[in-house]
């Protein structure tokens, strides 16, 4: 006989996941985690399906590029978005390597809830200071390498896959650091969150490769149920950001997203 209990913990443990891998904070922060135990004990079970849902959502989230790419690829006729997510998975590699394979856990989890929200207050001020200088200081350089509007280039590559890289150290938050780095170079929101979705796969892929938690004695069913709910909350979450952005304008949504981590970060201390 089926408990239907049982799947409140796998399903919970896939959407706080999804959520918190595509807001402005981090599942393995002091909040989330706290969260997450107190759900389910065992919840670490939950991560490596939960981890694949969201991976596999981009994935479908992109298919149509992706299959595009793939093919203009194999013509040896790159485009921007697909040149941008090659150089960018290499310098994630090239920094996020060495950092799981020495110094991932240097970082405690109040730190990173704390370093969280640094980057919030900094997505913050970005919004208040929006069409000055100092709210895109690498506009400059992008506007002499960037040859049409939107394009994804070298250093938008560079600075996706650095932070991505940095973001494997501890519970920061990989779309906080990344979107915050994209912001620099003077890209539309709408733009920076699309190339933020396009290359976090690589970042996943090597966070799954040094996680625990592959073989755990729990049913197929309970570890399909986490992967399903973070696989259909994340393509939720990306598409209602993106809309988001449009919807409110560009400077309301960095407020309201870089909040989100001081936000959390405030609930951790104070709970």
């Amino acid at each position: 006989m089926v408990n239907i209990g049982e799947y409140v913990a796998p399903l919970v443990s896939g959407i706080v996941v999804a959520l918190s891998s595509w807001l402005s904070i981090s599942p393995e922060g002091y909040f989330v985690s706290n969260l997450l135990h107190s759900i389910d004990p065992a919840y670490a079970d939950y991560l490596v399906p939960a981890y694949l849902g969201v991976t596999f959502a981009v994935l479908f989230y992109f298919k149509e590029k992706i299959a595009l790419g793939s093919q203009n690829a194999l013509r040896k006729s790159f485009d921007s978005d697909t040149r941008y997510l090659l150089y960018a998975a290499i310098f994630t590699v090239l920094l996020g390597y060495p950092i799981l394979a020495g110094v991932r856990d240097v970082i405690g989890p109040r730190t990173s809830d704390m370093v969280n929200a640094a980057i919030g207050v900094v997505i913050i001020i970005l919004a208040l200071l929006a069409g000055t200088k100092s709210g895109a200081p690498f506009k400059g350089l992008e506007s002499r390498i960037r040859e049409e509007k939107g394009e994804a280039t070298l250093l938008d590559a560079i600075i996706s896959g650095l932070s991505q890289g940095i973001t494997l150290l501890g519970g920061l938050s990989r779309s906080g650091l990344v979107l915050l780095g994209l912001l620099c170079t003077g890209i539309s929101v709408r733009r920076a969150l699309e190339l933020s979705f396009i290359v976090a796969p690589v970042y996943f892929v090597m966070k799954l490769a040094f996680l625990g938690g592959w073989e755990p004695a729990l049913p197929v069913s309970l570890l399909f149920t986490a992967f399903l709910a973070a696989f259909v909350v994340s393509i939720v979450t990306m598409k209602a950001l993106v809309r988001l952005s449009e919807s409110i304008g560009q400077r309301a949504f960095l407020v309201v997203f870089g909040s989100i981590a001081v936000a959390v970060y405030l609930l951790g201390v104070i709970l």
